[in-house]
């Protein structure tokens, strides 16, 4: 007995153009270039062919005969490029990428040989993988001119600095219930500054608050939170020098040195987000740390 006898009409009909429309469109997914590469379309895009001084920018992976992966540049790390007169001799690749069209998603394979024929550094190819395939999945996300581009770089850097203040304002939430617990812990009143910062004036010193683009010279010794000393002048015998509020050192100095006359002392605890972030700093200053630095302010100008 034949099952699909028994399936409905609809399900039947259904069955069958899905069928032909895949054997239809299977028939024009294939595109061959010069070099004899063929390129399968997952989807076909819209729009004119790339033009010399135009960007592309598109989302690429590619692995090896084995199915190892050797390159992911996609979604936020796409590749950009811009086409000129060197493509017609940079590389088979480059062949590839001047017929697509914006919205297209296709793969295609290129032997190891061909792949590298135009890369010095690749060095010696063993002969057992020259001509084994290296293969390639790309989608053209974006082709622009050098004014679009511009104004494209402008929004993904302003779309980046959202994110990045998003955020730094949940982890500065997250730092502050921390730091504001081990304050109240160890019974320091500590002065709370809008940005975050909390300080603590030590020792008083005399005359005015050096100002921003004041040359000030510091002495101090950095700590986490946790009592491990990171860095100190003390220690080097030699204090620090630096132009107050122009973003030489980290936004919690830049703040919290404003707040000392010449000769005081203090201490400021800092943020993570007033300090080095997620990225932390040096191999000594991880990710996301909260700081204490013991401050003195020798002299300003």
């Amino acid at each position: 007995m034949n099952p699909i006898k028994n399936l409905p009409y609809f399900l039947v009909l259904v069955v069958t153009v899905l069928i032909f429309y895949s054997i239809i469109t299977n028939t024009r997914s294939v595109q061959t270039t010069s070099s004899g590469i063929e390129v399968n379309y997952f989807k076909k895009g819209e729009g004119k062919n790339l033009e010399d001084g135009e960007i592309i920018i598109f989302n690429l992976v590619y692995k090896d005969h084995e199915g190892t992966e050797l390159l992911r540049k996609v979604g936020d790390d796409p590749v950009v490029l811009m086409k000129d007169s060197t493509w017609e001799y940079n590389g088979i690749i480059y062949e590839v990428i001047n017929l697509l069209k914006k919205g297209d998603s296709v793969t295609f394979d290129i032997s190891t040989e061909d792949f590298y024929a135009n890369s010095p550094s690749a060095g010696s190819i063993p002969d057992s993988i020259k001509l084994k395939p290296l293969t390639f999945y790309c989608g053209i996300t974006e082709i622009m001119n050098k004014d679009e581009f511009q104004e494209y770089q402008k929004n993904q850097f302003e779309k980046m600095q959202s994110e990045m203040n998003k955020q730094n304002e949940n982890q500065l939430s997250v730092d502050l219930e921390i730091l504001d617990n081990y304050l109240k812990s160890n019974n320091i009143d500590a002065v709370k500054t809008e940005s975050g910062l909390r300080y603590v004036i030590t020792e008083k010193g005399d005359g005015n608050k050096p100002s921003v683009g004041s040359k000030v010279i510091v002495h101090y010794n950095g700590t986490l939170l946790e009592g491990q000393k990171f860095d100190s002048s003390y220690d080097r015998g030699e204090p620090f020098s630096f132009e107050l509020g122009v973003g030489m050192v980290i936004p919690g100095w830049d703040e919290g040195i404003g707040y000392l006359s010449k000769g005081a002392k203090g201490t400021l605890y800092i943020p993570s987000p007033l300090a080095y972030g997620p990225n932390g700093a040096g191999g000594v200053i991880p990710g996301n740390a909260i700081l204490i630095f013991e401050v003195e302010l020798i002299d300003f100008e």
